[in-house]
């Protein structure tokens, strides 16, 4: 096996699903209830089930007892902005794929927002990012979103999935777009976790039909860490991905 499958291995499960809480939203927007002790909210999601966790460098650091050895670690190498930045569309490269390695990442994570201004520097981020992966054998998690106007728009869900492929990610993070995804799905030869959306959403029903369509798994922030049980929470989502609902990828 090559290093970057047994990293997979960490992160997807035998049935080839994975549950993965997304705890990197702190990093992008500051304080945010339900982040303020990375530990505790880590242990929370683990004791849940949840087979990996998304988060930025500090997060990782501080929270490695709560997940080592117990979950694997995505590590979010692009951001740069905040909620006071004048295009927080824009995502820069703010770690290494070495670093992420050095830190004990299974996983990198590379934000891309299709339709933003700056669309063609992040693409090509992702594109350099998933070169220097596959030399160190790490796979990259590609977090590809429509611009905001289109969230939840097949063909530029579509669009999103495929570009993610095309450019050498090994999984790509989107949104669920309806009775389409089955399309995006079929249009995508790696796998798609669902983004979690809104928190108005129904995020229950949205991961069932996710998973019929061909979904390999789930990549779930606030609805999780802002929920008032998180630890509940994300054991009612593993029930769904791991109880054998839909046909996996």
């Amino acid at each position: 096996m090559s290093g970057k499958a047994v990293r997979l291995r960490r992160i997807f499960k035998e049935d080839g699903r994975a549950v993965i809480s997304a705890l990197d939203f702190a990093g992008f927007m500051g304080p945010v209830p339900g982040l303020e002790v990375p530990k505790e909210i880590t242990a929370k999601v683990v004791r849940g089930g949840a087979d990996a966790i998304i988060a930025h460098p500090g997060f990782a650091r501080e929270a490695q007892e709560a997940y080592g050895g117990k979950a694997g670690l995505i590590m979010r190498i692009t951001g740069g902005c905040s909620p006071f930045a004048p295009d927080a569309s824009y995502h820069l490269p703010t770690c290494s794929v070495e670093e992420a390695v050095r830190l004990g990442a299974d996983a990198v994570c590379v934000m891309v927002i299709m339709g933003a201004p700056q669309e063609h520097a992040m693409l090509a981020t992702l594109g350099k990012t998933a070169e220097e992966a596959a030399r160190l054998g790490i796979p990259v998690v590609a977090e590809l979103l429509p611009q905001f106007d289109h969230s939840y728009d097949p063909q530029w869900v579509g669009v999103c999935a495929r570009l993610g492929f095309e450019l050498g990610a090994d999984v790509i993070k989107t949104y669920y777009c309806g009775d389409a995804f089955a399309d995006v799905v079929k249009s995508c030869p790696i796998p798609i976790v669902m983004a979690g959306g809104p928190k108005s959403a129904d995020i229950f029903t949205n991961i069932e039909k996710a998973l019929q369509a061909g979904a390999a798994g789930v990549a779930i922030g606030r609805n999780i860490f802002q929920a008032p049980d998180p630890e509940g929470y994300t054991k009612k989502i593993v029930e769904l991905v791991h109880g054998g609902t839909g046909d996996g990828k």
